[in-house]
């Protein structure tokens, strides 16, 4: 497994940055802060953090996807891609459809050798996850898709060039729910896209998409969405709104140019030095947020900046923010407000 991951993107800078592009014909995707989904009525807020990235539906353009080209597969080579995905509860449509939210491709925009896609059925409003070898869908889970919550989905890609044996493989939370064994590849996989592709006018509803990440090796569930002590290798947002945090640690690994700095913010893009709380060099191996024990406190929301060779550090967050000892997502707790307003 790589380590840092091959990609990893949660979206936490509130734009397509980890992407190489961005195919967005209708402007319909977006990656909104938690402030704006926290207003809208039924809507989730992000998995992890205060961005995510979104795909409203309900119009005749085609494509919506971030695409990169480090999502790469070698021939005979294996490799996985596991993403969040939530679909709004209003989600529905009036004539049957079937779209893409996943696609392997060829290098520069080729030939899609694998998709994952979606199946609505108008008479029941039924929707399915399925997988299929090529530009669209043909086997699908036994179990509707459910909507109104986060849903972990990861997909397992061996690549085999020259005889129908490659195998795809789809988990939902975790578990396997399709398999195909002989598919066949014309080449190598050079592109990733996340998002939807071809969804009909007929189909309405909101897609949202969060902690993507591709690499060599299974990547599981995350274990617990709002753990007190969170590992990471990618910058961002450990949470938002007040909390505090215990202690955080360089793991063994890291370079020496390793820099994590805390910064008191629910915003990407606010890092100027006035909100800098915390910093942590790679030639210290741990210590203390306070020489005395005292927690630091953020007023706004903790974000974690990474910085120098492959740095991967612990944030431990206090045990005493709630009953469950666990810090929960602040943007979910004010969307018990009046209105939802944030």
């Amino acid at each position: 497994m790589a380590f840092p991951f091959i990609l990893e993107s949660n979206f936490e800078l509130g734009t397509n940055a980890e992407w190489t592009s961005e195919s967005d014909t209708g402007s319909l995707l977006d990656f909104p802060h938690y402030t704006e989904l926290a207003r809208i009525p039924g809507l989730s807020v992000p998995y992890r953090g205060a961005y995510c990235m979104r795909v409203k539906c309900s119009d005749s353009n085609a494509t919506h996807m971030v695409v990169s080209t480090t999502i790469d597969i070698a021939d005979a080579a294996t490799a996985f891609a596991r993403w969040y995905m939530y679909v709004s509860p209003d989600f529905t449509a009036t004539a049957d459809d079937v779209f893409n939210i996943f696609e392997f491709a060829q290098a520069g925009g080729g030939t899609v050798e694998t998709s994952i896609g979606m199946r609505i059925t108008a008479a029941t409003n039924k929707l399915e996850i399925g997988l299929g070898d090529g530009t669209a869908t043909t086997q699908y889970a036994t179990n509707d898709f459910p909507r109104g919550r986060w849903v972990c989905v990861e997909v397992k890609q061996t690549v085999v060039t020259g005889s129908a044996t490659a195998v795809i493989t789809l988990f939902v939370d975790g578990a396997q729910v399709s398999t195909k064994t002989d598919a066949q590849n014309a080449a190598a996989i050079g592109d990733g896209q996340l998002g939807t592709k071809a969804v009909l006018t007929t189909t309405t509803g909101t897609i949202l998409f969060d902690q993507f990440v591709f690499d060599d090796l299974r990547i599981y569930p995350i274990t617990d969405q709002f753990s007190r002590t969170m590992l990471l290798t990618k910058s961002g947002h450990v949470f938002v709104g007040p909390g505090g945090v215990d202690n955080i640690t360089l793991l063994a690994g890291s370079g020496i140019d390793s820099v994590v700095s805390l910064f008191d913010t629910d915003t990407g893009s606010t890092l100027d030095a006035t909100n800098t709380r915390l910093e942590l060099k790679g030639t210290v191996a741990s210590v203390p947020t306070d020489p005395a024990g005292v927690p630091v406190h953020f007023r706004r929301g903790c974000f974690v900046q990474l910085a120098g060779t492959a740095p991967r550090a612990l944030v431990q967050f206090c045990p005493t923010l709630n009953s469950s000892g666990a810090i929960r997502s602040y943007a979910e707790r004010r969307k018990g407000a009046v209105g939802g307003i944030v």
